[in-house]
């Protein structure tokens, strides 16, 4: 990684990707709601095209859109921004010296805000803006190829990151929850074609479980517990009103396991280890409801 300008090669490539798996033991996320969402459509099959299509939508959602809100919200050339600029605040002050012209004092005035980007701004967000122009411009570019309604759903999720970024984390949980779980399930059903509004419906009970996830990690609200009980118990609903019985003692017995990890979680408080441990379940539950409606 070229990452200060001391260490960055004359010349060379131009752009540097860190490619490494996140979370090597958890799956549940966008990857996964892609996968599904691809199931749900009915149109996923084993051709060399749809395969290529679920890569795509898969990097896109993933890869891409992942490090478009990583680089946004967890690096610190904002602050470093503010500092730089309260420093420079002293000779960006316009002289007292009146100047010949009208015309002469705004050239002096541009002539200041040019110098401030050059010397002030553009050494701190360099790496970091044209990070966020390369990932955006690959994304849109996917998107595109992937069909007019993914290309939509994708800028949402790239406008999603900017406003979590300016709210903070912890009020923005409901939009990362769509736009790691709700917004990928409906880029990977658009892109083969089918849409039905009971998949949607499917894509909202599994953001609520995916949000109250966020939550007990968070804020070890118990809460959420309810939350991630009420969407699960709604997805058996459907499920039976679908007449699918496997499916339902399926989700029936991971929600019945999950009842039993929530007496420990009672005792310890540990909302991540709850997290970890019951994250199965809800892959489980997830795919039972895509094979519902692809096949």
């Amino acid at each position: 990684m070229e990452e200060s300008l001391t260490t960055r090669p004359l010349v060379g490539r131009w752009i540097a990707l860190d490619v490494r798996p996140m979370r090597p033991l958890t799956f549940l996320g966008p990857s996964w709601a892609v996968l599904v969402g691809a199931m749900a459509s009915g149109g996923l099959s084993f051709r060399g095209q749809a395969l290529l299509s679920l890569v795509l939508a898969i990097l896109l959602c993933d890869a891409l859109l992942g490090a478009w809100r990583a680089l946004w919200l967890q690096s610190d050339w904002r602050d470093a921004l503010r500092r730089s600029s309260a420093s420079a605040a002293t000779w960006l002050v316009p002289s007292n010296d009146r100047p010949v012209s009208r015309f002469l004092n705004v050239f002096r005035r541009f002539k200041r805000r040019v110098i401030h980007f050059r010397q002030v701004i553009w050494p701190v967000i360099d790496s970091e803006i044209t990070g966020l122009v390369v990932i955006g411009a690959l994304a849109l570019s996917i998107a595109v190829i992937l069909g007019q309604v993914p290309l939509v759903l994708t800028s949402l999720v790239m406008l999603f990151a900017l406003i979590e970024g300016r709210i903070g984390t912890a009020r923005g949980a409901g939009l990362r929850a769509v736009g790691e779980i709700t917004f990928p399930w409906l880029i990977a059903e658009s892109a083969f074609g089918h849409f039905s509004w009971l998949s949607l419906v499917y894509a909202l009970l599994f953001t609520l479980v995916y949000r109250a996830l966020l939550g007990l990690v968070t804020t070890r609200q118990s809460q959420w517990i309810a939350w991630s009980n009420l969407a699960q118990v709604a997805a058996v609903l459907l499920l039976m009103a679908t007449n699918t019985p496997a499916g339902v003692g399926i989700v029936l017995l991971g929600l019945l396991a999950q009842v039993l990890w929530q007496a420990r979680y009672n005792s310890d408080r540990d909302g991540q280890a709850y997290a970890r441990r019951v994250q199965s379940y809800m892959l489980v539950a997830m795919l039972v409801a895509g094979l519902s409606l692809w096949l």
